[in-house]
């Protein structure tokens, strides 16, 4: 079946491309609110760019016409996030941290997650195996809603049982991490294996 999207709502091209693009990588965003309580929301637009500079990007929307939503609201002003890499025993906390709150109601407080200090002005999630300090790099806007935001990544976070070593090349144990994806629809993706091919000359 070739599906053609300029015959299709935008709606229906979000359901398209969600269960075609899989499994995407989800950023869970904790950014600084006015009220000097923290936002937390997770995004599945959002990828790695590039290393040099060591960029990522993530698309943001808003909430409804002409109200951005509160993350980008918050990148936007403060210039910086915490980009968690959430493992699979966060599912239920990276679904429940999706629901559209009135600015300023915290994520962090409404489902009792700790926090750990991490840089100046941001903390991270205590139980997130993987967090890294961005600032704003760059946004470009993508039609009336939608803002893509690249993201320099300038420190990460990983927990020691998840980091090996050897002839100086750092390793992170992606099975222990079990990073949380998002498939389509209500999905979410669990990694349970792994294959490796060397690389050709």
């Amino acid at each position: 079946m070739i599906f053609k999207l300029d015959n299709m709502s935008p709606n229906q091209r979000y359901h398209l491309i969600t269960q075609t693009v899989l499994p995407r990588p989800i950023a869970w965003i904790l950014t600084s609110n006015q009220e000097s309580n923290f936002n937390l929301a997770p995004f599945s637009y959002f990828a790695a760019l590039s290393s040099q500079p060591a960029l990522l990007v993530v698309s943001i929307g808003n909430k409804e016409k002409g109200l951005a939503k509160d993350t980008k609201a918050n990148l936007l002003r403060e210039k910086e996030c915490v980009i968690h890499i959430p493992s699979v025993n966060l599912a239920e906390a990276v679904n429940n941290s999706a629901a559209t709150l009135s600015y300023g109601d915290s994520e962090v407080s409404q489902q009792g997650l700790s926090l750990t200090p991490f840089t100046e002005s941001l903390p991270r999630l205590s139980d997130a195996k993987i967090a890294m300090h961005c600032r704003l790099y760059d946004v470009h806007a993508l039609g009336d809603a939608l803002h893509a935001c690249y993201l320099e990544v300038l420190s990460i976070h990983v927990e020691d049982e998840l980091v090996s070593e050897n002839n100086g090349r750092v390793s992170i144990d992606s099975l222990e991490l079990a990073p949380l994806s998002r498939l389509g629809g209500n999905n979410y993706g669990v990694l349970t294996d792994t294959i490796s091919l060397k690389r050709p000359s």
